[in-house]
């Protein structure tokens, strides 16, 4: 009943949600930009020590991650409100 229910009312046009499939990129952009920057700080401070890497090496790379995490984050954003702003400006 709950199945046909859903479809019924999709069906109707009383429940109308539609996904922008743009919104998916963005999305996933954003939760890239998050996985970069736990990346960064596993390495920086939770990186196991049976892998022998030089502690040099550890924080240029952890540093490395955690810059490109911000940097996709905040490009990101910067581009979703241009977009937001021409989108105004056109209504």
């Amino acid at each position: 009943m709950g199945v046909h229910s859903v479809q019924i009312q999709a069906e109707s046009g009383a429940v109308e949600h539609s996904m922008d499939p743009s919104r998916i990129f963005v999305y996933f952009g954003y939760v890239m930009a998050a996985i970069f920057e736990v990346l960064g700080i596993l390495v920086l401070f939770f990186l196991p020590a049976n892998l022998h890497v030089s502690d040099k090496f550890r924080v240029m790379f952890g540093i490395i991650l955690l810059l490109y995490g911000f940097y996709r984050f905040f490009s990101l954003r910067i581009k979703q409100r241009q977009i937001e702003n021409e989108e105004r400006q056109f209504r």
